[in-house]
């Protein structure tokens, strides 16, 4: 049997070097709250407040802390959004290719109801012989379909519509529970 010497400690040295990162990725996986909370000094302040046990001086971390965070926000320099309202953006840019990271940011249980959205049609136009615009109630926005399928009924305003992604940035758009045709959103 031919061994080759050489190339075994590469093959040592590769190894190390994919199982490294891969390692480091597997301790990043579940990214605890509090570590979260830690990445905005404001918010990490008052947090490391609440572990000071002496009532007198925990009350004044907290006075410190909480007066910092208030003239933050009063010089624009913090915002406070509630959950409702990132939702209500994730909705409204539904359909364009924006990044999710930082504020919209979506945890595992919300991954499939960020992934789709169901709508009322508002609004349709019919552009040409196999494709028709779609405006939503939601936010106004339009949309593009196109269907060569002879079994495809175009839609109707108050039909209840549903977007779930497809390939290569298109959607299934669905209506009334009926079989989809693809789409884009247009604006």
């Amino acid at each position: 049997m031919t061994t080759f010497p050489r190339l075994r400690p590469l093959a040592v040295l590769a190894a190390a070097l994919l199982a490294a990162p891969l390692a480091s990725l597997h301790a990043q996986d579940e990214p605890r709250a509090r570590d979260r909370i830690a990445d905005s000094p404001l918010v990490g302040t008052l947090a490391a407040c609440r572990e000071i046990a002496e009532d007198a001086e925990r009350l004044a971390c907290f006075d410190r802390a909480a007066g910092a965070l208030v003239d933050a926000a009063e010089g624009g320099e913090v915002k406070v959004v509630e959950t409702e309202e990132i939702t209500e953006a994730r909705r409204a840019l539904f359909g364009f290719s924006v990044p999710r990271g930082g504020i919209l940011a979506v945890d595992e249980d919300e991954e499939e109801e960020a992934d789709r959205l169901v709508s009322t049609v508002a609004r349709v136009q019919q552009a040409g012989r196999n494709e028709w615009f779609i405006w939503i109630a939601d936010g106004g926005a339009m949309w593009r379909l196109k269907s060569n399928s002879i079994r495809f009924r175009a839609p109707e305003v108050g039909d209840t519509v549903e977007f779930k992604p497809a390939a290569m940035g298109t959607f299934w758009v669905s209506f009334n529970g009926r079989k989809g045709v693809r789409g884009s959103r247009v604006e």
